[in-house]
């Protein structure tokens, strides 16, 4: 992706049909729709949950503004405002004055990108353009997040084109900051939603807090969530008024450190559905290697190869023999896989993959030992081969 310093090129949105709902748009690879029935942060939020690489373009009477993401991440952001150039941002946070500020202006007239002619009149260094830059995409992102009408479009594309930069923004903080400066209770509610939805802490908070300093208040509405709540209670309950608690959490919803608990219900039910196929597919790889060992050792000994899958399971360790309980290895030395889940369910594991693992590499160890123990280089050396084969 280009790295240069972008222009000041407005941009505008084809006319298009909208809609209240997100409509799909496969050919192009975008959704559309209009502000009347969601938010910015609500649009920010899934694109954020979902890491998606896209250009979300907001298009009012008055201005068009687009946010560039990477990853879920806001990297860039363009806006048609005349008052939020790179010029005024240096004019409002104090880096030019006036005189600056309409010598600048002429340079850009004359077709020079801005950032080459912020260093050639010698206003700043080029190791301090990032900082203006970041300043002014910020404010860009803080206004658009306050959008109460208008439409949007999200293509969901890399091709950003050469003027757009890649600046490392705190995206969760702008999403915050941006909310909490909103002023109108009729945006805050949409974006909230019903009271009587019950909300928590998201299961992933804790490990995204610490790149994420929230402020006394903040903390203070994150810590009413830590079980499940109605979001009325969660206003009576908080030390701040309604209306700042109701937005502070509508600012952790967005930010996905809050999350409707029956939302939570689904995705724990979906991941639990998830690791037991992974763990089941698992369990076949490491059942195909102790058929084909058992195949092996059949050939060589016959009938005693019962003899011979007692002692492999000897080599189990106590802590772990429980979980084999029900489980008879005369099917070739396959484990089965739902009376295993049974005895982990029945035991109380918390940690059930790693239980899995922990039974089919002891049993593995097992055959090994009594392979090396009993047959000849040849055996072993074939054996090992098919062991490899975990690993491919």
């Amino acid at each position: 992706m280009g790295q240069s310093f972008p222009g000041d090129d407005s941009c505008s949105l084809q006319d298009r049909e909208t809609s209240t709902e997100l409509r799909a748009m496969s050919e192009d690879l975008s959704i559309q729709g209009t502000l009347a029935e969601t938010t910015v942060p609500d649009l920010l939020r899934s694109l954020m949950r979902s890491g998606e690489t896209a250009i979300l373009s907001l298009e009012r009477s008055d201005r068009m503004d687009r946010l560039f993401m990477i990853d879920g991440q806001i990297v860039f952001a363009t806006s048609s405002d005349a008052d939020s150039g790179v010029a005024e941002a240096m004019l409002r946070g104090g880096d030019i004055n006036l005189q600056h500020y309409d010598t600048l202006l002429d340079k850009v007239a004359a077709s020079q990108k801005i950032g080459a002619a912020i260093c050639e009149l010698g206003y700043l260094q080029p190791d301090e353009l990032l900082g203006v830059f970041e300043r002014q995409v910020s404010q860009i992102v803080l206004e658009a997040i306050g959008f109460r009408s208008g439409s949007y479009s999200i293509e969901f594309t890399s091709n950003f084109g050469p003027d757009v930069m890649t600046l490392p923004l705190k995206t969760d903080r702008l999403v915050i900051d941006g909310i909490e400066a909103v002023e109108h209770w009729s945006l805050i509610q949409r974006g909230l939603g019903k009271m009587d939805r019950i909300v928590r802490q998201a299961e992933t908070a804790d490990t995204r807090l610490f790149r994420l300093e929230l402020n006394s208040d903040e903390s203070h509405v994150f810590s009413l969530v830590s079980e499940a709540q109605p979001v009325q209670l969660v206003l009576e309950r908080s030390y701040l008024s309604n209306y700042d608690t109701a937005r502070i959490v509508w600012a952790l919803q967005s930010v996905n450190l809050i999350e409707d608990a029956e939302t939570s219900q689904v995705h724990q039910q979906r991941r639990a559905v998830e690791n037991a196929i992974e763990l089941e597919s698992n369990v076949e790889k490491y059942n195909s290697v102790f058929q084909a060992i058992f195949r092996l050792v059949f050939q060589r000994i016959g009938d005693y190869t019962w003899d011979f899958v007692d002692r492999v399971v000897q080599h189990v360790s106590p802590e772990v023999f429980p979980y084999l309980s029900g489980i008879s290895l005369v099917n070739e030395g396959r484990v089965d896989f739902d009376q295993l889940m049974n005895n982990l369910i029945a035991s109380g594991s918390s940690d059930q993959r790693t239980v899995v693992y922990t039974v089919l590499n002891e049993l593995l160890y097992g055959w090994i030992y009594e392979i090396k123990r009993e047959f000849d280089e040849a055996l072993e050396s074939d054996v090992n081969a098919i062991v490899r084969t975990l690993t491919q």
